[in-house]
């Protein structure tokens, strides 16, 4: 956990709680049917989100709030973001998902990150005043996701202390989701213009079964990707590496495999604890990607196990040696602790070879491995 991480969480709060008395003090808030239909519909969005998509997060709610700002004052849109997320709130409780709202700070941060979010949209309606509704609704929707997202990642990076980590959403996935939004938004603002809150209530009716799928598609991929990266060291998992060398062998696409165990880790678990064993399992992944480019691609076998797949002849030496260069050299440092550690490897190169699997390459290269570390600890003197 970062040094900043409650600093930042408190001020976030009190800055959010700050910015809502002002807008209770400048503006005469409008509790009709309307602000409280959107309020609850809002909060109906998040709770399906949560219980029964596959991916969280990602929900529609945003781009009703948007449109509530084209309706309502700031006051009012303070008043629903608050109603919808006690309404959220209490029936999560209700239902015991355990997965969301976990503690009062997280709480009171998704609340004021919603309401900092939300109010960027009329503050840019006001610079822009004079502008076409659509042109509004484009900046107001690429700022309303551009701090949500952006907050999002500072809080988890703060918490984690790994930018990594950090990395919620991707700039297709942010650029998809704020597409959504406009058109949403664009509808619901010219159907509410032409016919009222009959035509909100018909748009929202609509929308409510499909969320799920709308958001899977535009989340699909990140929700894949998640699936195949390892939770631990955040590089990808054994599934991945699988799908990776069954994809080259069916294909008989030419490539080699690097094979990475550590040595004498069994006893620095012993000695240490697992949970300093599991700090520098992440220490040394970070450190071995931080050595190699982007498009080298490092995989956790499984325990002490990892895996790199280089696909080009040229970048085997680099990535070979850039990965010998670690060894000797690797120190987990925490408080006054100090552990040096190590790692052997084996090399495998597949050239397309038939009667070849996947199985036997692993077992090959694994042996090889052992094969090294073996004389390794023959030339210690």
């Amino acid at each position: 956990m970062h040094k900043l991480y409650k600093p930042y969480l408190i001020g976030t709060i009190i800055f959010a709680a700050f910015l809502s008395i002002l807008m209770f003090v400048s503006y005469r808030m409008e509790i009709v049917l309307l602000s409280v239909f959107i309020a609850v519909y809002v909060a109906v969005l998040e709770l399906v989100m949560l219980r029964y998509s596959q991916h969280s997060g990602a929900s529609l709610g945003g781009a009703v709030v948007i449109f509530a700002t084209f309706l309502f004052n700031p006051a009012t849109c303070v008043f629903i973001v608050t109603l919808s997320y006690i309404i959220e709130t209490a029936a999560d409780k209700l239902f015991k998902n355990e997965n969301a709202f976990s503690s009062v700070s997280k709480a009171l941060y998704n609340w004021a990150m919603h309401i900092i979010c939300m109010l960027s949209v009329p503050a840019a309606i006001n610079v822009l005043h004079g502008q076409s509704v659509v042109l509004l609704i484009v900046v107001g929707s690429i700022l309303y996701n551009s701090i949500n997202s952006l907050m999002l990642m500072l809080i988890i990076f703060l918490y984690t202390n790994n930018k990594d980590e950090a990395r919620v959403n991707s700039i297709n996935s942010l650029t998809s989701c704020t597409y959504i939004n406009i058109i949403l938004n664009i509808l619901l603002y010219y159907g509410y213009g032409a016919y009222g809150i009959n035509a909100v209530s018909v748009i929202f009716l609509f929308l409510l079964p499909f969320q799920n799928s709308i958001m899977g598609k535009v989340m699909g991929h990140e929700i894949e990707a998640s699936v195949l990266v390892d939770s631990l060291t955040n590089v990808y998992n054994k599934a991945s590496l699988t799908k990776i060398l069954t994809e080259y062998v069916q294909s008989k696409i030419p490539f080699t495999l690097v094979f990475i165990d550590f040595d004498n880790f069994k006893k620095i678990n012993d000695t240490y604890g697992h949970d300093v064993g599991d700090k520098i399992l992440k220490h040394f992944a970070v450190t071995l990607k931080g050595k190699l480019r982007k498009s080298d691609k490092l995989y956790r076998f499984g325990g002490d196990e990892f895996c790199l797949v280089i696909d080009k002849e040229c970048d085997v030496n680099v990535v070979v040696d850039k990965t010998n260069s670690l060894k000797g050299s690797l120190v987990y440092e925490e408080n006054n602790l100090k552990i040096p550690y190590s790692f052997s490897i084996g090399r495998y190169k597949y050239n397309g070879e038939h009667g070849v699997t996947e199985d036997q390459i692993i077992s090959i290269v694994s042996h090889r491995m052992i094969q090294n570390k073996v004389y390794n600890v023959y030339m210690q003197p």
